[in-house]
């Protein structure tokens, strides 16, 4: 018998997104340097690692990028399961269906259930389809994976004129930004500069909506719209998306060629039969530690999780992931040395929008901390570039490191 395999806590990695691997990352790679001497290390590591999930990741920020044809599915797609396996990660391609036993338990979709010592989720959300009436049979969304984005790409591509909508809803019930805001911003201006390409933008009415945006709202990123000549809809929500365009709450029908549209955001379809916390929009409930309050050894970040006390603008995004990872696979550390968790997560909003023929960084920090020590442009046409640097940074350290 084995009994320094025994001894291993067994940390089971629920989800295959950005907040899982960068948990990973930060928990097995420090700092991201997966040297010689660490890949000796992981072998004697006190733990047993199990990753529970898709066995693709998909880049989901260039996903926008369809539109002008600058990215396609299998350029922004990463079979990570040789990345699992160079970390010893043990691989169980399934869903999730259950969380019990005070998260010691996980039940899956084909009926299997593994246990652990320390669990931590790092799911995708559930996108709230039946919000709107015919969102799941009329619109299309960048949110939902590449397959549907290909789709919209086709219908634009087949039209020579139209009218064509682009807009989002948030969840506020939790306080924070639990919606897809920015691609929302990024497709309307792509798709606005793949129609001038095509030398057609005159035949197109391009419409930006969403309930959550102020009538007559102000600001760089509708700015950015106007000046492309976009019409802003502020306000506006229709009470339903039909066939060919939308119903207004009055009643009148409004034409569109084509829906580009993100529902709200709320926590994955399993907290529902899990003895989990949930916040009042759905969400996993976390502390600022990523910890779920009230079970041991559980964490949670990404998309599937809430916040405490957030503040209104941090939003669900890759580098909000990214930090909540972070802390949670600190705490997670600590507590196998025997320490209290420590690591707080920062609450900030960091993206650039690409435009293709501009760029803009939105970035804010509850601390005022500027982003990369103030090094890049705020707008610039260069930060396309930049964005295109991180995604292949990342992309590679999947596919080879």
């Amino acid at each position: 018998m084995d009994t320094s395999a025994a001894a291993k806590e067994s940390v089971t990695v629920v989800g295959s997104g950005f907040a899982s691997l960068f948990f990973l990352m930060y928990l097995l790679d420090w700092r991201f340097v997966p040297t010689v001497g660490a890949r000796l290390s992981r072998r004697r590591s006190r733990m047993d690692v199990t990753l529970i999930g898709p066995g693709h990741f998909i880049y989901f920020p260039a996903i926008p990028e369809f539109l002008t044809g600058k990215r396609t599915r299998s350029d922004i797609t990463v079979d990570i399961r040789p990345f699992l396996r160079r970390r010893g990660i043990r691989f169980v391609e399934d869903q999730v269906a259950e969380i019990s036993d005070g998260g010691r338990t996980v039940r899956t979709a084909t009926g299997a259930s593994y246990h652990n010592d320390t669990l931590f989720l790092g799911t995708g959300p559930t996108f709230r389809k039946d919000d709107i009436a015919g969102t799941r049979e009329f619109t299309y969304s960048p949110c939902y994976g590449p397959g549907d984005m290909e789709r919209f790409s086709g219908r634009v591509d087949s039209l020579s004129r139209g009218v064509i909508y682009i807009g989002f809803k948030i969840n506020k019930e939790d306080g924070f930004v639990a919606g897809r805001t920015g691609p929302m911003y990024e497709c309307a201006c792509l798709l606005d500069f793949a129609l001038r390409k095509r030398g057609v933008r005159d035949d197109f009415e391009i419409h930006f909506f969403s309930p959550d945006r102020a009538a007559g709202e102000k600001g760089v990123l509708t700015d950015r719209l106007v000046e492309r000549g976009i019409i802003m809809d502020d306000g506006y929500g229709p009470a339903a998306f039909v066939e060919g365009g939308m119903v207004d709450p009055d009643g009148r029908f409004r034409p569109a060629d084509a829906i580009l549209y993100s529902p709200p955001m709320t926590g994955p379809a399993f907290t529902r039969a899990s003895a989990l916390p949930v916040t009042k929009g759905g969400h996993i409930a976390v502390d600022r530690y990523g910890q779920v309050p009230g079970l041991a050894k559980v964490f949670a970040a990404g998309d599937c999780a809430g916040h405490e006390a957030p503040p209104p603008w941090v939003p669900h995004q890759a580098h909000m992931a990214q930090l909540r990872a972070q802390a949670a696979a600190a705490n997670v550390r600590a507590i196998l040395r025997g320490a209290s968790p420590s690591h707080r997560y920062r609450h900030e909003l960091s993206c650039i929008l690409d435009m293709e023929n501009d760029g803009l960084w939105m970035h804010r920090s509850e601390d005022g901390r500027p982003p990369f020590w103030n090094l890049f442009p705020r707008r610039s046409r260069q930060l396309v570039r930049v964005k295109s640097a991180f995604e292949k940074a990342f992309l590679f350290y999947l596919r080879h490191l």
